[in-house]
This record gives C-alpha cells, sequence and structure tokens, in this order.
C-alpha cells in the first residue's frame, strides 16, 4: 500500500514539471505567434516492475507524457480596407448673372432716318412726355435727322432736370437812377446796352451766372443785370394810362368835278404813307396796289358814290377815294 502510494506521488512530480513546461511553451508561442507546433518529449525512465498487479521497488521507470492537443485559434485574413463610398458632389450654384451698370448719366441720341420720338423713347423703355421734358422740345414731333437727343437712364434724372431748369421771373430795379443793362455778365466786357430806369420791372429767363462772386441775371431780350441791385419775383406798380389823344380829323379833299366823258384827269395822291388802289368801289375790296405818297394818278372821270365817299376810277381800272387826293 505504501508503494502505490510513492508510485502516485512520484507520476505526479514528474507529470506536473512536464505540464508546467508545456504550458509555458503554448503561453510564449501565442506570444510571439508562432506557427510550429511544440512537442514536448521525456527522458526515458525505468518502468517498476510490477508482481502481482502491485508494483515492486522502482528500478527504472519510463514515461512518454502524451500532450494534449493546442487549438491555436486560426489566423484571420486580413479584411480588405473598405472602400468609402464616392463623394457626393457639393452642387455649385451657377454664377449670378452680372448686372449690365446703368449709366451715371443720361445718353446722347443722334436721330436717325425714319425715327418718331415714340419709336426712340421705346427702345430705351421711357416714357415719350420724359424725352420731351429732359429735352426741352416743344412737342413730341419736334425732330429732325442728326438732332441729338439726351435720353434720361433714370427717373430721377428726369426731377433733377426739372428742377434745375430756369425759372421765368420778374424783378424790379432798385437804385432810383437806374440799372446798367450790359451784354454780357461782366462789368469790364460787357458793353452797356441801355440804361433801365429806377423802379422800372424787368423780365428774368431765370439763368443765373456767378462771376468774381457777383451774381448776374439774364434778361429776356439777352442782355445782363447784377442781382443785387434787383427786387426779385416782384412786379412794378402799374401806371396810370396817358389818356387817350384823338387821332386828328383827316379833312377829305374837296370833291372834284368829274370830267367831261372821255377825257383824263390827273391828281395827287395826298396821304405821305400812300393811297390803297382797289379792285371796286368798295373799302372792304382787295388792294391791287399802294399809290405812293405825292404821286400823280390817272382817272378816267367816271365815278361812284358808296356810303357818301367818292370813289373814282384809274385809268389801269382799279378806283381810289377821291377824298385823299388832289386835284389840280
Amino acid at each position: 500500500m505504501r508503494s502505490l502510494r510513492q508510485y502516485r506521488l512520484f507520476v505526479t512530480l514528474l507529470v506536473l514539471p512536464v505540464l508546467a513546461i508545456v504550458l509555458i511553451v503554448i503561453l510564449v508561442m501565442a506570444l510571439t505567434g508562432g506557427d510550429e507546433e511544440p512537442t514536448a518529449e521525456a527522458t526515458p525512465t525505468a518502468t517498476p516492475a510490477v508482481s502481482g498487479g502491485l508494483p515492486s521497488t522502482p528500478s527504472a521507470i519510463g514515461v512518454t507524457p502524451v500532450a494534449p492537443p493546442i487549438t491555436v485559434a486560426p489566423t484571420q485574413p486580413p479584411v480588405p480596407e473598405p472602400t468609402p463610398p464616392p463623394a457626393t458632389p457639393t452642387p455649385t450654384e451657377p454664377p449670378a448673372p452680372t448686372p449690365t451698370p446703368t449709366p451715371e448719366g443720361p445718353i446722347e441720341y443722334a436721330v436717325q432716318e425714319g425715327d418718331t420720338l415714340f419709336s426712340i423713347a421705346s427702345a430705351y423703355g421711357v416714357s415719350v412726355a420724359d424725352v420731351v421734358d429732359f429735352n426741352d422740345l416743344p412737342d413730341e414731333n419736334f425732330i429732325f435727322v442728326g438732332q441729338v437727343l439726351e435720353i434720361p437712364t433714370d427717373p430721377a434724372q428726369v426731377i433733377e432736370r426739372r428742377e434745375s431748369r430756369p425759372v421765368a421771373t420778374t424783378a424790379v430795379v432798385v437804385p432810383s437812377d437806374g440799372l446798367n443793362v450790359r451784354g454780357a455778365p461782366s462789368t469790364e466786357t460787357g458793353e452797356i446796352q441801355y440804361v433801365a430806369p429806377g423802379g422800372s420791372e424787368l423780365a428774368l429767363t431765370g439763368v443765373i451766372e456767378v462771376i468774381d462772386g457777383i451774381e448776374w441775371r439774364e434778361v429776356d431780350d439777352g442782355n445782363w443785370v447784377q442781382s443785387q441791385y434787383l427786387e426779385i419775383g416782384v412786379r412794378a406798380a402799374p401806371t396810370a394810362a396817358p389818356a387817350a389823344t384823338a387821332a386828328p380829323q383827316t379833312t377829305p379833299a374837296p370833291a372834284a368835278t368829274p370830267a367831261p366823258a372821255g377825257e383824263t384827269v390827273r391828281a395827287t395822291v395826298v396821304p405821305t404813307a400812300g393811297l390803297n388802289v382797289r379792285v371796286s368801289a368798295d373799302p372792304n375790296a382787295s388792294v391791287a396796289y399802294v399809290a405812293p405818297g405825292a404821286s400823280e394818278v390817272e382817272l378816267t372821270g367816271e365815278t361812284q358814290i358808296v356810303n357818301g365817299v367818292t370813289w373814282w376810277r384809274l385809268t389801269d381800272g382799279n378806283w381810289v377815294q377821291g377824298q385823299f387826293l388832289k386835284f389840280g
């Protein structure tokens, strides 16, 4: 019984180191990634003789330990890197159209053959009234070939042009001794055209020129005066109209005695301005011509009395009033 225990103890002591070595090898191979499986060989030892089914005193025991199968986790083949999905292109917004710059000022256009103000205004997208007003035209038909028109590109230009346009006004001359009216807005180069009396009224065009710090205003006759001597925007006090003088009565020439039939009569035209010679003995008849003052006319001697006025027939068949003739 004692020998059996000793045998078991011996076998146990012999197997434990072998198992430890095998475990160490497996651990090392797992850590180092070795491909070959280690084999453990034990040094043959004497096998004790057994008598009567019981082991005897061991003389030589040979034990070949069988290593347990080593299961090595299969090496997983490398997984291919996933192909990234194609990048979705960022939608590119179409470039915004570059706005056509609007001209800062009006456009000049030369009128061509066949143009009308309506066709010109339509081509530039403006109204006919704006073109007429902007160019200060009398009406929409006042254009001609070669005429250069200014076409507004902005409604503000029409308003600005309208507000900057000269406004005609009146003014009264302040100096009592009168004011020099010159041909140009200058005291050096502008010659005096006339003197406007003190208190008189001048019609101004509204055009203003500032020269050397002096403001000049244009008179409607094209001449210039200095603003500092005017009261702008007022009218002169009305003056009483002189009493009408009765026109002197024209004393008709004494009636002439008709000449015998078939004889011509000579007479002299009295009015210095001349005398209307009419186609018939009627003050409303057409004037054939004017006989100059102091000229001599020949009469046939034939007369007619119309509304108390004696008409004489000339030798050319026309008629004149006898009261404006001098006979003899």
